[in-house]
């Protein structure tokens, strides 16, 4: 049984989720509060959370970076649940690190289908906490969250740019769709949202970037599909 933390200060939609969630199979612990949230998740060990970013003592985008920053928990995925819902407030809560960002009001049974989703997407394609892969002169280190060119160089990346360099790497001469990326790594669902934004192809620029023009060329576009991670030995 999935266990889902609920970070939430009204009562009564936490009343409500902890019903909606546990009538579906899910193990439900909740929190009114960001305060000391790693601490609470050290507790309860939770296979997903559910943020809202309006919290009463630290703004949930705050909380999410935390959670993020941790090498102990930053693999859990974190659904953000919240009335913020401008194009820029999804924007800051994808680039703290949230895996999906819903809108309140919001359908029970889309948040649902989101979390399955979600909880099916780390179980098939997840950052494994211990993991290490190498390619040629690029290393990356789950467990460090960092990414050395020709050591010793350590090269800093947004938790986005390393979960997309962690696919891209881990599928080594595969092409990954546009779409895949988008849903997987920004919780798009609309087709013509994923047409319109340029999040992905701004975050491949700035990877090819930081990796330097001799390791950033192992990055393909493959015109109008996506993009691969290509070392041949």
């Amino acid at each position: 049984m999935n266990k889902i933390l609920v970070v939430e200060d009204d009562q009564e939609l936490v009343e409500f989720l902890k019903q909606l969630l546990e009538t579906n199979n899910y193990k439900v612990e909740h929190s009114y509060t960001g305060k000391d949230i790693l601490k609470k998740i050290e507790i309860y060990n939770p296979d997903l959370i559910l943020l809202d970013l309006t919290l009463p003592d630290i703004d949930g985008v705050d909380v999410c970076r935390e959670i993020k920053a941790d090498v102990r928990f930053k693999v859990i995925p974190v659904i953000m649940l919240t009335a913020r819902s401008s194009t820029e407030d999804k924007l800051v809560g994808f680039e703290s690190g949230a895996d999906d960002y819903i809108t309140k009001p919001f359908d029970s049974k889309e948040l649902l289908a989101r979390i399955k989703a979600l909880l099916r997407r780390v179980e098939l394609y997840g950052i494994k906490q211990d993991e290490v892969i190498t390619l040629g002169p690029i290393t990356l280190s789950v467990a460090e969250h960092k990414v050395t060119v020709l050591q010793p160089q350590n090269i800093e990346f947004t938790p986005k740019e390393f979960q997309l360099l962690y696919l891209l790497m881990k599928n080594n001469g595969k092409v990954l769709e546009r779409k895949f990326l988008l849903r997987t790594l920004w919780g798009y669902a609309d087709e013509q949202e994923m047409e319109k934004t340029r999040t992905l192809d701004v975050h491949i620029m700035n990877l090819r970037k930081k990796l330097g023009e001799g390791v950033g060329k192992y990055i393909k576009t493959v015109e109008n599909i996506g993009y691969k991670f290509e070392y041949l030995e």
